[in-house]
């Protein structure tokens, strides 16, 4: 969690937010193929555990939360207006970033699936509301604008120096940013048009957050019940494309030797709904705490948009697989839980933040949720509390504890 020292908390009321300039770019695309309008029914109570806190609340991300709730919430009233206000198809559409980069997203309808883990009785019957999802990773073209020196000076949890905030007349500025890395995230693969790699959950948590202020439209990471919904696409197969393993070169890059490396997205085939890589190529981030055992953890056999809220810093839930992985450990159900580990040769003390050091696969994806969230839920889901390591992370041969790193002394 962010905490502001005394001196930050006498600016929080420098930078007023602009006037919202969005162009009308990420309407809906009225020509993306069939279309449900969305349901105006009333929404059940989603499962989030823990509940989310309204209480203590680091008052700049809240003060950073509702500014772009109130950007997203008058954008949205803009296109309302333009349609006079006539409900408007869930459907696909393209967004345009500041850089002049564009994403597509893809709409999920509301549905339910039966959520099976890896643990004997682990199964819960999850229904979801609508969303839309990335069509692809988020590649660099897209992150690095986010990554790039600002000009801004910024601690080292990427929040701006005090004496700097009097400055700043735009709010985007004050979303906390990267810190350069020590060594470029591509490990020597190739960048343009690849996915982006190597980043922490809390670097594309603010990754979400920073678009969001773009765009006027609320995104985030996915849950990991979105993530397996959108992977299985309807499909009960054993494979979200079927049940022959044989057809799997057709959808994902899997099985490659230390040579290989990730590949642009789009190369292969999409899945039912038309998401492309979902299974393969690089490891997806979600929003999730990783538990063993989910039907235990909610201790219901249903649940409403089930989200397993961090509450330490490891470990975090990424699906998908990558592409060095053989077939059976980037199946659909495979999960894979992060670990300290990953951040062994960063060489700073405290680890970043913002690098998984020892991890060149591992990406994301963003969530657009249908329902516009409040500005404390979207606080929750840009800043998790659990973003710092914290005492006792053990990183392979090293482990922190008392604020210093101790190395592990090979026993005799």
């Amino acid at each position: 969690m962010f905490k502001l020292s005394s001196t930050s908390k006498r600016f929080l009321v420098i930078g007023a937010a602009p006037v919202l300039a969005i162009s009308a770019l990420a309407l809906f695309n009225a020509n993306a193929g069939p279309a449900a309008v969305a349901s105006t029914k009333k929404e059940v109570i989603s499962d989030v555990k823990p509940a989310l806190a309204n209480d203590d609340l680091d008052e700049e991300q809240l003060r950073l939360a509702t500014v772009i709730h109130k950007r997203i919430t008058d954008y949205q009233a803009i296109k309302n207006k333009t349609h006079d206000n006539q409900p408007q198809p869930f459907a696909s559409y393209e967004e345009k970033l500041n850089s002049g980069v564009k994403f597509e997203m893809l709409p999920v309808k509301a549905g339910s699936f039966t959520w099976k883990g890896e643990k004997a009785g682990d199964s819960l019957e999850v229904t979801l509301s609508p969303f839309w999802m990335g069509k692809t990773e988020v590649t660099w073209d897209e992150y690095d604008p986010f990554v790039s020196a600002s000009g801004i000076p910024r601690q080292k949890d990427g929040t701006v120096l005090d004496f700097a905030r009097g400055a700043i007349t735009n709010d985007i500025d004050f979303i906390a940013r990267p810190t350069p890395p020590y060594h470029p995230m591509t490990w020597g693969m190739e960048r343009d048009g690849y996915p982006a790699i190597s980043m922490t959950q809390h670097a594309a948590n603010k990754y979400c957050q920073w678009i969001s202020y773009q765009t006027g439209h609320f995104y985030r990471l996915p849950t990991e019940a979105e993530w397996e919904y959108a992977s299985r696409a309807g499909s009960i197969t054993k494979y979200p494309w079927g049940e022959n393993a044989k057809d799997a070169d057709q959808y994902a890059y899997f099985g490659g030797d230390a040579a290989s490396q990730y590949q642009k997205p789009g190369t292969k085939k999409p899945n039912a709904w038309g998401f492309e890589d979902m299974i393969g190529n690089v490891v997806e981030w979600t929003l999730d705490q990783h538990v063993e055992d989910r039907r235990a953890y909610f201790d219901k056999d249903k649940v409403h948009n089930p989200w397993v809220k961090a509450t330490n810093p490891y470990p975090h839930v990424v699906r998908g697989g990558h592409w060095k992985q053989k077939l059976e450990e980037i199946s659909k159900l495979a999960r894979v839980a992060s670990d300290p580990k990953w951040k062994a040769i960063d060489p700073q003390e405290p680890k970043s933040l913002w690098y998984f050091t020892n991890v060149q696969n591992i990406g994301f994806r963003v969530v657009r949720p249908e329902k516009i969230p409040t500005p404390e839920e979207m606080y929750h889901y840009w800043n998790s509390g659990a973003e710092e390591d914290g005492e006792f992370a053990f990183y392979g041969s090293e482990y922190r504890a008392d604020s210093k790193i101790h190395k592990v002394e090979p026993k005799k």
